[in-house]
């Protein structure tokens, strides 16, 4: 329901988006006239129609569209946990007109869980920018005993609990390893493949806590039937400020914030990137996209290319071990 909700959102945005996008970014793409783009632009994106990133992505496919004045297409290519998305990015002709919406997972953890890649991430795909980073919360039941980050963490120490989440290999699986690591717990992870299931789980006392993305949580948080008791951003959210972080929480300047971000085929034209980056960068900084990010329960991050070259790199040098480790093998 929310998320059809977000939708019609996303719909009556859009007349509004456009009228102030052409009002406030008039110039730029009058500069832009006659160059690049002079034809429909293609995003093309693992995650399927109607979920967070689906919508953010057509918030800021309607936003580029109105500054450059031509058409910006999101096709949802799900499937492969991001290869056969990214495979198609790979595959396009590198002229800056079909580009992705890449998650840190899809290049910075499950290159090192699979036998073999279609592609290099590395060599084969050009970064763009960063777009938003997204927390995710630790819930608990409102009746749980747990009414601190610091109880569970004390309980954990001391028997055995059940944390829920998405997929083995996900950033939630990483970031709950990550998490635990640190702060010296085990708990048995159960994996969902939906938001539904886990949540159900929980509420139903099958889990003791689970690991979720803002968005997915707001129903259940709005209603009253679960608690967040900890964030993983290293500054409490606007979207749940009563919710303390974890670094407030004892883990002192610990945080964890997987990102989103434009990646497009190598061999890009230099100038055609610069224009992308340069447009996502002035449009994340527009009230209504700021808004739209922290209703998803997300943080707008623009980058340059570079910034997010050196962010793949040093992510990638922290998860290769830690899926060896963990054994982690999709399939």
């Amino acid at each position: 329901m929310w998320f059809k909700d977000q939708r019609r959102a996303v719909r009556r945005m859009a007349a509004l988006v456009g009228l102030s996008s052409f009002v406030l970014f008039g110039g730029f793409a009058a500069q832009a006239q006659g160059s690049y783009p002079d034809k429909p632009v293609k995003i093309i994106v693992a995650n399927p129609p109607g979920g967070p990133i689906d919508v953010i992505l057509r918030v800021l496919a309607t936003r580029l569209s109105a500054v450059w004045g031509q058409p910006v297409i999101v096709e949802n290519r799900p499937g492969g946990a991001g290869i056969v998305s990214t495979t198609a990015v790979v595959k396009a002709a590198p002229d800056a007109y079909t580009i992705g919406m890449v998650a840190a997972s899809s290049i910075t953890i499950m290159p090192f869980a699979v036998d073999s890649l279609p592609f290099d991430p590395i060599k084969d795909l050009q970064p763009i920018s960063l777009v938003a980073r997204t927390p995710f919360i630790f819930i608990v039941r409102q009746d749980s005993p747990f009414k601190t980050w610091q109880d569970f963490v004390d309980q954990a120490k001391s028997r055995d609990l059940t944390i829920g989440s998405y997929a083995i290999g996900s950033a939630f699986h990483l970031v709950w390893e990550q998490t635990a690591r640190r702060v010296g717990i085990k708990a048995v992870y159960a994996p969902a493949n939906a938001a539904g299931k886990t949540q159900g789980d929980l509420i139903g006392g099958q889990l003791d806590i689970v690991l979720e993305a803002p968005s997915s949580a707001k129903g259940m948080l709005e209603g009253g039937r679960v608690r967040a008791i900890a964030i993983t951003s290293p500054e409490r959210f606007a979207g749940l400020p009563d919710t303390p972080t974890l670094s407030e929480s004892g883990l002192t300047g610990y945080s964890s914030l997987p990102w989103l971000g434009l990646m497009g085929p190598a061999g890009m034209p230099t100038e055609r990137v610069a224009i992308i980056q340069e447009t996502v960068a002035r449009v994340l900084k527009e009230p209504a996209m700021l808004t739209q990010l922290q209703t998803l329960g997300m943080m707008p991050v623009a980058s340059t290319p570079q910034e997010m070259a050196d962010t793949i790199k040093n992510e990638r040098l922290v998860m290769q071990p830690l899926v060896k480790d963990l054994g982690i093998r999709l399939q």
